[in-house]
């Protein structure tokens, strides 16, 4: 396990690129909370990631959802919900409220309580709720670890993309099971993989090897630039430290924790293992039509990946209340 790597000095060069030299001075002598809270509230996160590419979006829904144009709130209030009403639901690390607003349209739910850290975020949620005329959404700065939720009050309890940012995983899902009502569902859509993303050496010489030998050159120059990217990075521990120190800070242990706190009804795995690295600061490239015959063998080569390895970095899954 690294604490530096090259490659941090490569992606802290290109930071200062987009976002400026101030920004990264700031990471280096703020508070930890303070750091993550400057992390969350960036208006537009810059960078080319895989998230961005539309055909990748496009799996995570037929890996989840069993259709390319089905999101899971959907999937899930049609499924795990369809005779449901009068439903609360408390979103726990709601970002900008994207997910919530999804499930708010169902008439299924009386109300969505979400809440995050960063108040930029909440902001941005609660304009975009009034925007969309969606008044059974309350958006909320809160705190995890300190604030209070009623006993057996929640139907539904929503972690997205969030729960991989806490620390002291286990005394936060027993405040879950305290707020859920008997049989109450928890959703979760998360990074489970290696904590700050530490892999082992077998995964990195795997992914680029395939990096230089799948991926055309025309396809490697990053965004904003003419600079190539020559080969896959990994983050050195204390970048991610420096950088975020919520960031995967315990995300292993996510799913073991799950497993003997509730009873899972559904997983589905939509893979990470690969294309998350790959596809780091060139994902640009691969929402054009020349750049998708690539983008399938990446995917066919991820699904060997996560077969070989037994574990996708990525999972959604659905829980009950025990």
């Amino acid at each position: 396990m690294a604490l530096f790597t090259y490659l941090d000095i490569v992606d802290l060069w290109f930071k200062i690129q987009e976002r400026g030299a101030a920004y990264a001075a700031k990471k280096l002598v703020s508070k930890n909370e303070t750091r993550i809270k400057s992390t969350w509230n960036e208006d537009d996160l810059p960078g080319s990631n895989w998230w961005q590419v539309d055909a990748v979006r496009e799996r995570w829904n037929e890996l989840i959802t069993g259709s390319k144009t089905k999101i899971y709130p959907n999937y899930v209030t049609e499924k795990w919900l369809a005779n449901a009403s009068n439903l609360n639901m408390l979103s726990i690390g709601c970002g900008t409220g994207q997910r919530e607003l999804e499930f708010a349209i169902y008439p299924n739910f009386l109300n969505i309580d979400a809440f995050d850290i960063a108040p930029k975020a909440i902001e941005d949620a609660n304009k975009t709720a009034v925007e969309r005329g969606i008044k059974n959404c309350s958006f909320f700065v809160g705190d995890v670890y300190n604030d209070q939720w009623p006993i057996e009050h929640y139907d539904v309890v929503l972690f997205h993309s969030s729960l991989h940012h806490f620390k002291n995983i286990n005394t936060i899902l027993q405040k879950v099971l305290y707020t859920l009502k008997p049989n109450g569902l928890l959703i979760l859509n998360e990074y489970v993989g290696a904590n700050r993303f530490q892999f082992p050496s077998s995964r990195k010489k795997i992914v680029e090897q395939i990096y230089q030998t799948v991926v055309p050159s025309q396809f490697k120059t990053r965004k904003n630039s003419s600079i190539i990217k020559n080969k896959v990075y990994f983050p050195g521990l204390m970048r991610m430290v420096i950088s975020d120190p919520s960031e995967a800070v315990e995300s292993e242990t996510i799913l073991p924790i799950m497993e003997s706190n509730f009873k899972i009804l559904e997983q589905k795995n939509y893979g990470g293992n690969l294309l998350t690295f790959i596809l780091k600061d060139i994902a640009h490239h691969f929402n054009k039509p020349e750049a998708q015959d690539t983008l399938q063998r990446l995917f066919k080569l991820e699904d060997e990946l996560i077969k070989q390895e037994q574990q996708s970095d990525f999972v959604f899954a659905v829980y009950q209340k025990k």
